[in-house]
């Protein structure tokens, strides 16, 4: 019995042994497991902030006792007491502000939503002694709020807290502030109790009042700071309470050297070139559509602007050599004005001045730049350095205008009516319509005459068996179906008033079969009426003045010609469309420009209809049959379905396209 309780209480021992074991591993584990207490950045910042209160007097400092616990704000945090607050990060520690100076930095987003920073010092009395308060902060450009019991709290910062120190601060000449800083432009100015100092941006010069002052600051030289330049663009812009709105995100490049930072209603763009400068909304959008600062525009030279026009209008300048703007209005939207008519516009007082605001962007076709606005529209010739408008009175302004890029001052292209040769002769129209009517009617009734007066001589041969029938369709009127072209005379007579048949005249201009082979065109049997002499054809003003009054002394006489010298082989008879395709020329067309090859197949007019129509009492009025638009100033012409064609304000109309085209003009893009 003895043995068997010894082996047990042996066994006893030995898992009393083990259960220890395990215990202590266990607790070990535990032990091991449970992780040890970490101080938090929020433990460390209600330590420090509690610490710093307990060292200014606990309840019974400036700060009274504490309100709630402690808080994040911003990057930091905070924490309230009855009479202030304290803020704290580890870079600038606990920091205290009371009154009126924590209201100003509270009203400007305090630590979350301002761009002050935290503050680096405790508030403390001014230089400007008892009654002043100042508290300093930790943005880059370091900024101080400042009040004074006489005129309040303000901030001071950047360059004009440059001066502002080395003039003596609120101790010295410049006194206290008695107002934030105002922007105008590239220029930032403060008033102080003792005069104002004002900073531009650009220039990097100092103005002040009184400017004795400004020679003490003539050395003091102003960091370039990307991130207090943006802020400034910010506040100029109206800060977070501005169309900018809060930040949204941090800084990044862009362009080749620049930096841009988002907000929740724009953007501000900073190069060491440029600065910082705001675009916002609707002229952002097209901005960055033609590239940003990346594109051809160049970065921002100003903060976006109102354009001066009501209800509503905005204006943003960049900072490419041609220097461009964009301008949005809400019913046309946003375009860009640049370089040449960009100077114009300037010239005829911008958006504010006749022109309006713009329209459209720049166009390029063949060398000539346009641009439409809301009072008109200007072109202007690259090659010639001339400017175009409409209204046409306008152009007169433009001359002297310094366009970017060229040596010498633009001018105002020549007119209608003025006397400068163009390479089109666009000067003669407004002579040469009344000449060409009057000369329209003279010369048919010239023919007329004539062909009674051989008659009565008995020397003109009766061929109307072969008379083709021009004129079935137009009656009586079917006469002024010639009187714009100046091989008219070259037709078999189809005049209602004419009493035989008249071979037909061949002008001195037309082509001989040596210049021209023969044609199929000529109509049978009238091989014989070819061959009729030249000479015999011309009326002369001689003959004229014998037997009435009131015709035209100036008519092509010429020399008399060799029947003999003259090559009578068949030459084909222009169509009616021809004869018209040639009106405007004058009978000498061919001899003026210098080329007898250059012809424009013209489509066929009605009989009676002319090839041009003057501009009705309204000039935007489409005359019935005549839809081709053109403007003599630029030498264009308007189809229908051309984008400016309903803009464009017709100086005279043409019944096609081709008839346009023969009398030089040239289609507008």
């Amino acid at each position: 019995m003895r043995g068997q309780h010894g082996r047990s209480d042996s066994v006893v021992g030995r898992a009393a042994l083990v259960l220890l074991t395990l215990a202590a591993a266990l607790g070990l584990c535990t032990a091991l497991l449970v992780p040890v207490a970490a101080a938090s950045p929020l433990g460390e910042a209600d330590d420090a902030i509690t610490a710093a209160w307990k060292a200014a007097g606990g309840d019974n400092s400036d700060l009274g006792p504490k309100q709630g616990e402690c808080y994040a704000a911003g990057d930091g945090f905070a924490q309230d007491f009855v009479h202030g607050k304290m803020f704290f990060t580890p870079a600038t520690g606990p920091r205290s502000m009371t009154g009126a100076v924590l209201d100003k930095y509270e009203a400007l987003g305090g630590p979350a939503a301002s761009d002050l920073g935290f503050p680096t010092i405790n508030e403390v009395p001014g230089l400007a002694g008892p009654d002043s308060r100042v508290s300093m902060f930790s943005a880059s450009d370091k900024p101080v709020i400042f009040w004074t019991s006489a005129h309040g709290a303000f901030v001071v910062r950047g360059a004009i807290n440059a001066a502002w120190d080395k003039l003596g601060s609120s101790g010295g000449a410049l006194g206290v502030p008695v107002g934030d800083e105002t922007y105008d432009g590239e220029v930032a100015t403060q008033a102080f109790s003792g005069g104002r100092v004002s900073w531009n941006r650009l220039t990097k010069a100092f103005t002040t009042d009184p400017p004795d002052l400004a020679k003490q600051l003539t050395d003091l030289q102003v960091p370039v700071d990307p991130t207090a330049d943006i802020n400034m663009a910010w506040r100029a812009a109206g800060g977070a309470s501005g169309p900018l709105g809060p930040k949204v995100g941090g800084q990044y490049p862009v362009g080749s050297d620049g930096l841009a930072q988002n907000f929740t209603g724009g953007k501000v763009f900073f190069s060491p070139a440029t600065g910082a400068n705001a675009v916002e909304s609707d002229i952002l959008s097209k901005y960055e559509s033609l590239g940003g600062p990346g594109g051809n525009l160049g970065f921002p030279i100003a903060n976006e602007a109102d354009g001066g026009l009501k209800p509503a209008s905005r204006v943003s300048p960049f900072s490419a050599a041609d220097n461009p703007v964009i301008f949005w209005t809400p019913k046309h939207g946003a375009y860009v004005v640049r370089g040449a008519i960009k100077a114009g516009w300037d010239k005829l007082g911008g958006a504010t001045g006749k022109l309006g605001a713009p329209q459209s962007d720049p166009t390029l076709s063949n060398g000539v730049v346009t641009q439409r606005f809301t009072g008109g529209q200007i072109a202007w010739n690259q090659a010639k350095n001339t400017f175009s408008t409409q209204p046409a009175n306008l152009a007169s302004g433009l001359s002297g205008v310094h366009v970017p890029g060229q040596q010498t001052p633009a001018n105002a292209a020549p007119t209608a009516g003025g006397g400068v040769l163009t390479r089109h002769r666009w000067w003669w129209w407004a002579a040469a319509i009344p000449a060409l009517l009057l000369l329209g009617m003279a010369v048919p009734a010239a023919r007329v005459w004539r062909r009674r007066h051989r008659a009565v001589r008995g020397d003109t041969p009766d061929t109307r068996a072969v008379e083709p029938d021009y004129a079935n369709d137009g009656g009586d009127d079917a006469e002024s179906v010639s009187q714009w072209s100046a091989d008219a005379d070259s037709a078999p007579a189809t005049s209602s008033l004419s009493e035989v048949y008249r071979a037909p005249v061949r002008p001195r201009t037309v082509r001989l079969p040596s210049q021209q082979p023969a044609s199929d065109w000529t109509p049978q049997g009238h091989d014989d009426l070819a061959e009729e002499s030249l000479v015999d054809e011309i009326v002369s003003a001689a003959e004229l003045s014998d037997k009435g009054e009131g015709f035209d002394q100036s008519l092509d006489q010429g020399p008399d010609e060799d029947p003999d010298a003259v090559d009578t082989a068949p030459t084909r008879i222009p169509s009616p469309g021809e004869l018209q395709g040639e009106a405007r020329g004058g009978r000498h067309a061919a001899a003026e420009n210098g080329d007898d090859t250059d012809h424009f197949a013209t489509t066929p007019i009605a009989a009676g209809q002319l090839a041009i129509h003057l501009p009705m009492d309204d000039p935007y009025q489409v005359p019935d049959g005549y839809p081709v638009k053109a403007n003599a100033s630029f030498g264009l012409y308007y189809m229908p379905d051309s984008a400016l064609y309903e803009d464009t304000m017709a100086e005279i109309w043409f019944a096609s396209e081709e008839i346009a085209r023969a009398n030089g003009f040239t289609k507008a893009g």
